[in-house]
């Protein structure tokens, strides 16, 4: 009975069995579809994306430069004679106005000589004052003597006029005589007169030639006497000519005052090369001596900096040189103001190597409102050389480099597939590059994962970048 059973339990069990290993057969047949399928989802390459954007992206070079004062705002003082520093009202830091007094050095050598032209010029004005004295007595005495002489001149004459006029009528009392003499001897000859009357006109005639003779000598000692006067007048005359001498002192005395006055003005023009005075308005950047002190000519006594504007100077090489210009932003910061940062233009590019440097040098103004900026400054400079707005920008790492210089990068569609497209790029800045032709702005490229991949790759895209 036991085997009957075993025997209808065995063969009811191997129908049943064969049952179960074909259901089992075929649920196996199933999971691995379901692990084929899994494993192909598993096999597509993962990969991080990026948007293409649209945004600002500038050429920039880097550069290390000192700020410096121009040359036309800062001045350093030495003396302009030598001598003791007598003051120095001034201090490093300290901020002076154009004209204002920074120093001054001992002058007392220099006080005595201007008393001393004072005193000359007073010595000298009254020389001038005596001189002009006498020759006003000078000429009022010349005057005077050659009035005196001509005076005399006309006197004499006329006292000559007057003896020649009696000689003239001497000599007709002569005439006279003369012809009663004859007439009287003629009569005595007829008779008609006494011998006596004869000898009365003899006598008359004696009497008239004995006169006129007199006058003769008196009219020539007239003469002399008018020919002396005259003498005398050249003599006052060429006494006048001291007159000119006397003038002669007084230009002589005067060009002595003008010269004592040249002196004196001098002098105090020399004051001035004892005292010093700010030529610009800034600050006293360095001192170079103390009151007290002796210094020569050579001696830097202040330095005064203008630093409301700053140069500057930064050197690139001549390579780099080619791509500036002026008009181009330069930012730059140091160490002495961390975490700030400056800006200016480009004025001017040189055009010549510096021999010291071998680099080419580039100036640029900078505004220092507030004198946050020192003189003498070490800066880090970047120089913005170009600049594109609305560019298409993507990360660096999306660019692939292939042969020949050939450029490409992986976009990734919204089913999954990339494409391999060529791009030509433009401007660089950091780890972004310019897209100037191949995608679009609604483009996104792999970042990571792309190199090596096929065209029209199925591939999984990382979910912290995966378009939403």
């Amino acid at each position: 009975m036991k085997n009957f059973r075993d025997s209808i339990f065995s063969r009811a069990a191997g129908p049943i069995a064969l049952a179960t290993l074909l259901c089992a057969g075929c649920g196996g047949q199933k999971a691995e579809e379901t692990d084929t399928s899994a494993q192909a989802a598993d096999a597509a390459p993962t990969v991080q994306v990026a948007d293409v954007k649209r945004g600002t992206i500038e050429d920039v070079m880097g550069a290390s430069g000192t700020l410096t004062a121009p040359r036309d705002r800062e001045a350093t003082l030495a003396p302009s004679v030598a001598g003791v520093l007598e003051a120095l009202p001034v201090r490093v830091g300290q901020t002076v106005r154009a004209g204002q007094l920074v120093a001054r050095l001992s002058n007392r050598p220099l006080l005595g000589q201007i008393d001393q032209a004072k005193a000359t010029i007073q010595q000298n004005l009254l020389q001038v004052e005596q001189a002009r004295v006498n020759a006003l007595q000078q000429q009022a005495s010349s005057r005077s003597a050659i009035l005196q002489a001509q005076a005399a001149v006309a006197n004499a004459k006329a006292t000559q006029a007057a003896a020649e006029a009696a000689l003239i009528g001497n000599e007709a009392a002569v005439t006279n005589a003369q012809q009663t003499l004859s007439r009287t001897q003629s009569l005595f000859g007829e008779g008609l007169v006494a011998q006596k009357d004869v000898e009365a006109a003899q006598a008359a005639l004696r009497t008239a030639v004995a006169a006129a003779a007199a006058q003769r000598q008196i009219v020539a000692a007239q003469r002399q006497t008018v020919e002396g006067q005259k003498r005398a007048v050249e003599a006052a005359q060429a006494a006048s000519l001291q007159d000119v001498v006397k003038r002669q002192d007084i230009a002589v005395a005067r060009q002595q005052v003008r010269s004592a006055q040249g002196a004196l003005e001098t002098s105090r023009a020399q004051m001035t090369l004892y005292t010093l005075r700010a030529p610009l308005t800034g600050q006293v950047t360095a001192v170079g001596a103390a009151p007290g002190e002796a210094v020569d000519m050579a001696a830097k006594l202040v330095t005064i900096t203008n630093l409301d504007v700053l140069q500057l100077q930064m050197f690139v090489t001549s390579e780099k040189a080619r791509a500036l210009h002026r008009g181009q932003t330069v930012t730059f910061q140091t160490d002495s103001l961390p975490g700030r940062s400056f800006q200016s233009v480009i004025q001017t590019v040189g055009s010549q190597l510096d021999p010291a440097s071998g680099s080419v040098p580039v100036f640029a103004t900078v505004a220092n409102p507030g004198h946050v900026l020192k003189d003498d400054l070490y800066v880090k400079a970047r120089i913005v050389v170009d600049r594109h707005i609305g560019a298409l920008i993507v990360p660096k790492s999306a660019v692939l480099d292939g042969a020949e210089g050939a450029q490409t990068v992986v976009t990734v569609a919204d089913d999954g597939v990339t494409h391999i497209k060529p791009v030509k790029t433009g401007l660089r800045q950091g780890d972004h590059i310019e897209i100037l032709s191949g995608v679009g702005p609604k483009d996104r490229v792999v970042t990571l994962g792309g190199y090596g991949l096929p065209d029209e790759t199925k591939v999984t895209v990382a979910k912290d970048e995966a378009k939403p």
